[in-house]
């Protein structure tokens, strides 16, 4: 499974360019799967006092919520629960997982920054401190700008025409 990171900070453009991966993979015919990391320690998707909160509260390891449209599952971690408990949870026959703000680093995650400015990507640098799995830049900065002196990598915008192709084609090669 290809393993995609979308990393920037806030309001820098990582769910337009989130959208338009999957959007191009799936054009493609790949199977995808989408995760969006929330790295808020007081974040839930089931508040208190809802029915699922309640399962959980009660003792459930797992909740699942079913609708006629869609299964939500619930695990209660302590901490991020890294990526192999994410994939299991995916489960077989998807292509590509691309993540949207996965917090941290690991081993053979192809990586878009996205950033509104060369100085946002001197931070993101610092920060994060990873170069070598950096594919490309995205994001607003890709309005204004065609390359970055920050990075040898391509500044790709996917929002003009043949744009989201061209970065599904870097992150593949």
């Amino acid at each position: 499974m290809l393993v995609v990171s979308v990393v920037g900070l806030k309001k820098t453009g990582k769910t337009t360019v989130v959208e338009a991966l999957v959007a191009e993979f799936k054009r493609r015919g790949m199977a995808v799967a989408a995760l969006k990391c929330m790295p808020h320690g007081d974040f839930t998707f089931h508040p208190e006092g809802k029915d699922t909160r309640r399962h959980s509260d009660a003792g459930a390891d797992v909740v699942l919520s079913a609708s006629d449209r869609e299964i939500a599952v619930v695990r209660r971690t302590k901490g991020f629960p890294g990526l192999n408990a994410i994939v299991g949870v995916i489960g077989p026959g998807i292509d590509v997982l691309v993540c949207e703000g996965l917090p941290f680093d690991f081993p053979g995650i192809r990586t878009v920054l996205t950033a509104d400015s060369p100085r946002t990507i001197a931070e993101l640098l610092e920060v994060r401190g990873k170069r070598s799995e950096v594919v490309a830049v995205s994001g607003i900065i890709s309005n204004v700008a065609s390359t970055v002196d920050e990075l040898p990598t391509p500044v790709v915008n996917v929002m003009v025409p043949g744009g989201a192709a061209r970065l599904v084609d870097l992150l593949l090669g």
